[in-house]
């Protein structure tokens, strides 16, 4: 018996651009309050890891979008955890739409000790509650940005109050539409996202200016990395679209 969870929503007003399509940070946090609700069913919840001093933070996330979302239309939107492997653990979504998959993401996240920034290994974890799926990868491989790719700055972002998230620095969605800001085929309303992979290295609190260095290649991928106001790099992205 299939025992991932699901749930039937759909993409609001705030979710879509002007073509009436999902945006990029819409599909994520669709996807995302999926699996905090699994969570919140099997336990632990993420609401009872925080009370613990613990906090799950992602590290690498792909999406692949196969048809385009549009606001008020019902959707499906699962998802599930997967065996964890020594600190790394997995998480799949799926968004359906009659029958049919979407938008699929792969995902992998790290569980940390929040005063020690201690990151926890998989039998120092209880998750035994948790009924695992099968992972999927979408793409071979890590993204890495290929060496020698010259970057240039895009553009600045302040990391303000709307930014943040109840772990106290810029939630993970936010910086979709921080990156969708910087191509112009967007704003647009020639192209909607096909696909996105990013690394994200180190959080943004409150206060930050991150400046948003990138480039579209010859293949037409846009690449990003954005750098802290410490000069540490924040993420790394790599975004492709489809036209309309």
């Amino acid at each position: 018996m299939d025992k991932r969870y699901s749930e039937v929503t759909r993409m609001g007003t705030y979710n879509c651009d002007q073509k009436k399509i999902a945006k990029l940070s819409g599909l994520l946090q669709v996807t995302q309050e999926a699996g905090r609700q699994q969570m919140a069913i099997q336990r632990p919840s993420y609401e009872e890891l925080q009370a613990k001093g613990q906090a799950l933070m992602l590290s690498r996330l792909d999406l692949a979008v196969y048809d385009t979302v549009y606001f008020d239309e019902p959707i499906t939107v699962s998802s599930w955890p997967c065996e964890a492997v020594r600190a790394t653990f997995p998480r799949m979504y799926l968004i359906e739409r009659d029958g049919k998959p979407v938008v699929e993401v792969s995902s992998q996240w790290a569980l940390v000790e929040m005063e020690t920034r201690k990151i926890l290994k998989a039998d120092e974890a209880d998750f035994s509650n948790f009924t695992n799926g099968e992972y999927k990868e979408l793409f071979k491989g890590k993204f890495k940005i290929p060496r020698g790719l010259e970057l240039k700055e895009m553009g600045k972002h302040m990391v303000s109050y709307s930014d943040l998230d109840y772990n106290g620095h810029m939630n993970n969605t936010f910086y979709a539409d921080m990156l969708c800001d910087c191509i112009p085929e967007l704003a647009d309303a020639t192209h909607r996202v096909d696909t996105l992979r990013i690394h994200y290295s180190k959080e943004a609190p409150l206060g930050d200016l991150i400046t948003i260095m990138g480039c579209c290649t010859e293949e037409g991928k846009y690449i990003f990395r954005t750098v802290k106001s410490t000069g540490e790099t924040n993420i790394e992205a790599e975004i492709t679209l489809a036209g309309l």
